[in-house]
């Protein structure tokens, strides 16, 4: 009888949260438009690659649980989006009143949606992240065809 090669959870988790990172960034930050990729081009990589790393790390070898993960979640969207990018809607006040929870319904799936696919538990989830799916889209859509 052939057995089929698996690859560890580790790893699925680390692929999804690369491929999602490329997605939800691209159609959030650059609209879909090539340009993003060649103004930013290699700073990018760092984060598509950096950032589900980082989590691998917390969820495989440490083992965090859920909270741990959203409070370091938190973390990331302070050093990413204030420290690294100066994202303008958290860096003043009233913004960062729009900001703040618009950054942690676009940052949750990029931590949760991984896990709960190789968890299998998105089943579990489905309501939540079709909501956070649905905020993605319509960033994405307002990024896309809003001023250029």
């Amino acid at each position: 009888m052939e057995r089929r090669r698996r690859f560890p959870k580790s790893w699925k988790y680390f692929f999804i949260g690369v491929l999602l990172w490329v997605i939800v960034d691209w159609g959030t930050a650059g609209g879909f438009r090539p340009a993003y990729f060649e103004k930013f081009g290699p700073s990018l990589l760092v984060f598509y690659l950096g950032y589900p790393a980082v989590f691998t790390i917390l969820v495989f070898i440490f083992h965090w649980g859920d909270r741990l993960l959203f409070l370091a979640t938190l973390a990331a969207i302070f050093i990413i989006e204030v420290v690294f990018t100066e994202n303008p809607l958290l860096m003043s006040f009233p913004q960062l009143l729009i900001g703040i929870p618009l950054s942690i319904l676009v940052y949750a799936p990029l931590t949760f949606f991984p896990l709960w696919i190789v968890r299998k538990e998105a089943g579990r989830h489905k309501w939540t992240m079709a909501g956070l799916t649905a905020v993605e889209i319509i960033i994405t859509l307002l990024t896309a065809f809003g001023a250029p």
